[in-house]
């Protein structure tokens, strides 16, 4: 039977950079990735390539950015005095920290840049602006799936909420942050994240 929207399936997978650059793969880990068809839990791309596939079924699918992690967004690198930081903390470039927005949602950021008491910090996501490449096996359907936390697109990401999800998560966000819908984390409540 045809995998489509609201099944429960496991796939295996490896993700390429330039089809050469192996980035990610299931099989090593040796668990296939098991997620709900259309609800969010993996990249656009990824959950679109699934559809129509049957249990055996692989393929070779390429997924641009905006089906990915987005385009890479300058708005997302941002400076900080190292006073900001926690004391003590081992800032070089390449040091990964959390942080939380206005909003409460946590994001982890990478340090870019040190110019002497000057921290840049990059919120792309890694693979933010990159062309991913996959191969695809879907290996079964009908299992159970990993809990996932409710990003309907309302704010309030509570599994609980009782919005039925009519609030249009496919839609471009429409807050004022200056990006162009896509996988962003800026808070706006828009339930696109990296």
């Amino acid at each position: 039977m045809a995998v489509k929207k609201g099944d429960k399936i496991a796939v295996h997978y490896k993700g390429w950079l330039n089809e050469n650059e192996l980035f990610d793969s299931s099989y090593e880990s040796g668990e296939p990735i098991k997620f709900e068809v259309g609800a969010k839990m993996v990249i656009d791309g990824f959950d679109e390539a699934v559809l129509g596939m049957e249990v055996g079924d692989k393929k070779r699918v390429v997924i641009p950015p905006e089906k990915a992690y987005g385009e890479y967004d300058d708005n997302f690198v941002f400076s900080f005095g190292r006073a900001e930081f926690p004391a003590g903390a081992d800032i070089k470039v390449g040091s990964m920290f959390n942080m939380q927005s206005s909003e409460g949602d946590v994001y982890p950021v990478v340090v870019k840049q040190i110019e002497g008491d000057t921290i840049t910090l990059d919120a792309n996501h890694e693979l933010a602006g990159k062309t991913l490449t996959f191969d695809l096996e879907l290996v079964a359907t009908g299992v159970e799936v990993p809990e996932f936390h409710h990003h309907c697109g309302c704010g309030c990401e509570d599994d609980d909420c009782d919005c039925g999800g009519d609030c249009d998560c496919d839609d471009d966000c429409d807050c004022d942050e200056g990006h162009d819908g896509g996988n962003h984390g800026c808070g706006c409540g828009c339930g696109h994240h990296h």
